[in-house]
C-alpha cells in the first residue's frame, strides 16, 4: 500500500511562501536602505567636520596660548563637537571632552593623527572611548609655534540628520506598514485563487460522485477559467459517454437476458463471468455471482463432462465454433441440448468464450412424435388395407361363389372400409387445425344448447348399449339465458364435445351412466364456461393422463381397434379447445367412484 505522504493546504502554502518572500525582500530592502542612510550621514558628517575644521585652524590663536582652555572654550558653544590637539609625537595637549588631558593614551598610532602629522587630511570612524558611540574623526596638519601639529575634529555619526533615531524609526515604521498592507493584498489575490482551485477541486468530486451536471463557476485568472471550460467540456463529454454506455448497456442486458439460448461467459481459469436467467433454468442452478465472494467455475454451473470438454478444447486448443449435442440432468428430466462456444475478440481484455446451450428438447420430442406419426399412420392405415386385400384376394380364389360367405367378407371390407375412411378424415382434420392455428371463423352461440345437441346426437348409438346419457345445466330464469353466450365456431366445439362422448360411449361397459354438466365461473378475471363429461367405466389410469392427447396413443390398442377408433380423436379435441383460447383435462372424478372426468374450460362472453 502506498503511503500518503503529508502536504500542505494550497491557501497555507501560498500564504507562507508570500510572507517568506515578501519578509525577506523587505529585510533586505530596509537594511540597504540602513546601510545608504548610514553612509549618508557619514559623508554629511565628513563634510560638517572637514568645513569646521578648516575653519578652526584659520582661528586658532597665535602663541603662547594654552591649547586645551581653548578647545575646550570653542567646544563650549557648541557641545556637539570635540575638538582635540595633538603634538607630533602623538601626546594630547588639548581635548574639549577629557578633564584631564595627562590620562588620555597616546594618539600616534591613530590613522587620521599619523595622516595629519604627515601633512595630509585623515578620517576614521571607530567607538570613542569616553561616550561609547560609532563616532566619525576628521584631522588635519596644524602648525602652531614652528611645530607640525594635529587638529583633530569629532562627531557621533547618529547625531547627522539623515541618521538621526527619528528618521530611522520612521523608515522602519513605513516600511513595515507597506510590508502589511502589501502582505494583505497578496493574501487577497492568493485567497481569490485558491476560491477558483477549490471550485474546480469542488467539481472534480462532484464528477468523481457521478454528478456530471454541476458546473464550476471561474472567473479569472484567464488561465483557471479556461481550465475550468476544459474540465466542464470533460465532463459532459464523460456524462455524454456514460449515457452512451449505460444505454448500450442496458440494451445487451436486454438482449442477454431475453435471448431464448443459454448464455455463459467465461475467462481462461474456467470462472464464470456472466450468465443469463435461462441458465439457471437449463441447469436448475440459481446461485449467482455476487460482489466480494469467489466467482463460481464453470464446472460448478454446467455439471457435464461433454459440455465441459467442448470449452476446455476451446480455451487450450483455439477449437471454437465447433457444435456438440449434450443430454442433461437425466435425475430432474432429460433435457437434449446443442453447444456451441466461440471466443469473445477484445483487445486489451483477457481472453474470454462465450458457452450457448441451445435446448433442442422440443426438437428432438417433435422429431420422435414425426416419427411415431409416421410409424402409427402407416401401422393404422396397414391393418385396414391388408384386411381388404386379404379378403379380395379371398373372394377372387373362389370365394365370391359362396354367397353367404362373400356377403360376409363384404361386410368385413365395408367396416375396414368406413374404418380407413374415419382414419383419412380424422388425419385431414387435424392435419388443417394444426396448419391454420389461427382462431377459426366464429359467431355467438350458447354452449348450453351446443352440449345439450351433442348429447341428444349419441342418445340412439348410447341405447345399444344401454347407456344413458344425462345432460345437466342450472335453472335459470329465462332473462339469463345468455349467461352461457359464447363467441365460438359450434361446429368445431360440437365435434371436440362428441369425441369425447363418443369415446365414453364405446368404452363404456353395457348400462353404464354418462353425465354432461355445464356450469359458469366468474371467480377467474373473465367469465369462463366449465364443461363436465364424466361416466362411470373403467377409468384412464393415472400413468395415462398426460399421453391420451396425442394422437394415435391408445390405453388399450386391441380394445380400441376392436370398437373402430382412430386413436385421433381426444387429440383433435385438444387442439379445438386450443384454438378457442380454452384448455381441456382429465381428472378422477370427485365423488371417488371408479370411471373418467373430463373438464373443459371456454371464455364467455
Amino acid at each position: 500500500m502506498i503511503k500518503k505522504r503529508y502536504s500542505l493546504r494550497i491557501w497555507v502554502f501560498l500564504f507562507l511562501i508570500n510572507g517568506l518572500v515578501l519578509s525577506t525582500g523587505f529585510s533586505v530592502l530596509i537594511r540597504q536602505n540602513l546601510v545608504s542612510l548610514r553612509t549618508t550621514a557619514q559623508n554629511q558628517t565628513e563634510q560638517n567636520l572637514r568645513t569646521f575644521a578648516h575653519s578652526l585652524r584659520v582661528l586658532f590663536p597665535s602663541p603662547p596660548v594654552d591649547i586645551d582652555a581653548f578647545v575646550k572654550s570653542i567646544a563650549n558653544r557648541d557641545p556637539g563637537f570635540r575638538i582635540t590637539v595633538v603634538a607630533s609625537d602623538g601626546t594630547v595637549i588639548g581635548d574639549s571632552d577629557a578633564p584631564d588631558i595627562t590620562k588620555l593614551e597616546n594618539h600616534a598610532h591613530r590613522p587620521e593623527i599619523k595622516a595629519a602629522l604627515q601633512g595630509s587630511e585623515g578620517k576614521d570612524i571607530h567607538r570613542s572611548s569616553v561616550n561609547i558611540k560609532d563616532v566619525m574623526y576628521y584631522a588635519v596638519p596644524l602648525d602652531y609655534g614652528g611645530e607640525h601639529m594635529a587638529l583633530r575634529l569629532s562627531m557621533p555619526v547618529d547625531t547627522s540628520v539623515y541618521f538621526s533615531s527619528s528618521v530611522r524609526n520612521g523608515m522602519l515604521f513605513s516600511c513595515i506598514c507597506v510590508f502589511v498592507f502589501v502582505l494583505f493584498v497578496s493574501f487577497l489575490v492568493s485567497a481569490h485563487i485558491v476560491k477558483q482551485i477549490t471550485s474546480l477541486q469542488k467539481a472534480s468530486e462532484q464528477y468523481r460522485n457521478g454528478n456530471f451536471s454541476y458546473r464550476p463557476y471561474i472567473q479569472s485568472p484567464r488561465e483557471l477559467e479556461e481550465l475550468g471550460e476544459s474540465i466542464e467540456t470533460m465532463a459532459q463529454t464523460i456524462e455524454k459517454n456514460m449515457l452512451n454506455i449505460t444505454g448500450q448497456r442496458d440494451e445487451f442486458q436486454a438482449v442477454f437476458s431475453g435471448i431464448t439460448e443459454a448464455l455463459i461467459v467465461f475467462d481462461s481459469n474456467m470462472v464464470v463471468l456472466e450468465y443469463n436467467g435461462i441458465v439457471s433454468r437449463l441447469f436448475d442452478y440459481y446461485a449467482e455471482l455476487k460482489a466480494g465472494k469467489n466467482p463460481e467455475t464453470l464446472a460448478q454451473v454446467v455439471q457435464n463432462s461433454e459440455i465441459l470438454k467442448l470449452a476446455d478444447e476451446a480455451v487450450h486448443s483455439d477449437c471454437t465454433g465447433k457444435e456438440i449435442e449434450a443430454k442433461l440432468h437425466p435425475h430432474i428430466g432429460d433435457r437434449d441440448v446443442l453447444v456451441r462456444c466461440t471466443e469473445i475478440k477484445s483487445r486489451g481484455l483477457q481472453k474470454r468464450f462465450l458457452l450457448v446451450l441451445t435446448d433442442i428438447t422440443r426438437l428432438k420430442k417433435l422429431e420422435q412424435i414425426r416419427t411415431d406419426f409416421v410409424a402409427n399412420v402407416s401401422h393404422e392405415l396397414k391393418t385396414p388395407v391388408t384386411s381388404i386385400k386379404g379378403f379380395t384376394e379371398t373372394l377372387l380364389d373362389g370365394a365370391l361363389d359362396d354367397r353367404e360367405t362373400a356377403f360376409h367378407f363384404l361386410e368385413i371390407m365395408d367396416a375396414q372400409s368406413g374404418r380407413l375412411i374415419n382414419i383419412i378424415e380424422d388425419l385431414l382434420t387435424l392435419s388443417r387445425l394444426e396448419q391454420e392455428n389461427r382462431p377459426p371463423e366464429t359467431a355467438l352461440a350458447n354452449l348450453a344448447d351446443v352440449v345439450r345437441q351433442v348429447c341428444r346426437s349419441f342418445e340412439k348409438d348410447a341405447e345399444k348399449k344401454r347407456i344413458r346419457i344425462s345432460f345437466k345445466e342450472p335453472s335459470l330464469p329465462e332473462k339469463e339465458v345468455s349467461r352461457f353466450t359464447a363467441d365460438v365456431n359450434a361446429g368445431l366445439i360440437s365435434q371436440a364435445v362428441g369425441n369425447i362422448i363418443d369415446n365414453a360411449v364405446k368404452y363404456c361397459p353395457d348400462g353404464s351412466v354418462i353425465d354432461c354438466l355445464i356450469e359458469r365461473n366468474e371467480t377467474q378475471s373473465k367469465p369462463v364456461a366449465n364443461i363436465v363429461i364424466e361416466d362411470n367405466g373403467t377409468g384412464i389410469p393415472v400413468i395415462y393422463r398426460d399421453r391420451i392427447f396425442e394422437r394415435f396413443f391408445r390405453v388399450d390398442k386391441g380394445r380400441s381397434r376392436e370398437q373402430g377408433g382412430t386413436g385421433l380423436g381426444l387429440s383433435i379435441t385438444a387442439h379445438i379447445i386450443k384454438l378457442h383460447g380454452g384448455t381441456v383435462r382429465e381428472t378422477e372424478r370427485t365423488d371417488g367412484k371408479p370411471g373418467a372426468r373430463f373438464e373443459i374450460i371456454l371464455p364467455l362472453i
